[in-house]
């Protein structure tokens, strides 16, 4: 075999290592993989169409992003839920979220502005899903969702707090999907949460951090707060599934 053979296929098995590793990521965050489940190579050469060095290579990559462990005994699992990774995560995710937002109103121009306006309005015409199996439904809310918040913080200039920002929100989505249609059931909830997006957009435009910093501290905090208050039967339906 020649070098350049030799190199190319090393180039070919690392390529599909990245992309098994955004497909096992996605399936990760969106829970279609529950926390506590074991991940073996077999089963997941044949769901995903590789082989094992690419996995190995990608389930490496999510153990280092923290949403997927590995022990001795027990090889590859999906990282677990708890409240107090939950609680931990939301205080981090606060601090760091409301300091990209401060740091984004004393930079941000008129697109900023404008994008702000537009990830709002596509949010507030998503669809929201009445059943956990409207996976696409629930799939293209939350990519509205993240959009929306990335853009309150896409002008902080920081591409390293975007970074811990965006990983954040990828953990506390693992939560949010758990609960997300008891949120979109609930009239009261629901109003909190739409207000809430409206009343951040606005004080970031009209160039008030405090307020927008505040709002967005409460709403995160409220998103905690429905998550632990249904934490009980989250974690048997996660139970459940995994002992199936």
């Amino acid at each position: 075999m020649s070098l350049q053979h030799a190199v190319g296929g090393e180039d070919d098995t690392s390529t599909l290592g990245v992309e098994i590793y955004s497909r096992l990521r996605r399936d990760l965050i969106a829970g279609h993989l529950q926390p506590g489940e074991r991940l073996r190579f077999r089963q997941l050469s044949a769901a995903y169409g590789v082989g094992i060095a690419p996995l190995r290579e990608a389930l490496s990559r999510l153990v280092s992003d923290q949403l997927v462990r590995f022990e001795g005994h027990r090889g590859y699992t999906v990282a677990p839920l708890s409240l107090h990774d939950l609680y931990d995560l939301c205080a981090l995710r606060t601090e760091l979220s409301c300091k990209a937002l401060r740091q984004s109103i004393e930079r941000g121009d008129d697109d900023w502005e404008a994008e702000i306006l537009a990830a709002l309005h596509r949010l507030e015409r998503s669809p929201l899903p009445h059943s956990i199996s409207e996976r696409k439904t629930i799939d293209e809310w939350e990519q509205r969702h993240d959009r929306f918040h990335f853009s309150l913080i896409s002008a902080c200039n920081s591409p390293w707090l975007l970074h811990f920002c965006g990983a954040l929100s990828d953990h506390f989505q693992r939560y949010r999907r758990a609960v997300i249609v008891v949120t979109s059931s609930s009239e009261e909830l629901l109003k909190r949460v739409r207000d809430q997006h409206r009343a951040v957009a606005e004080a970031a435009i009209a160039r008030d951090a405090d307020v927008a910093t505040d709002i967005l501290a409460r709403h995160f905090q409220g998103s905690v707060e429905v998550v632990a208050r249904n934490y009980e039967a989250i974690a048997r339906d996660i139970s459940g599934q995994v002992g199936a």
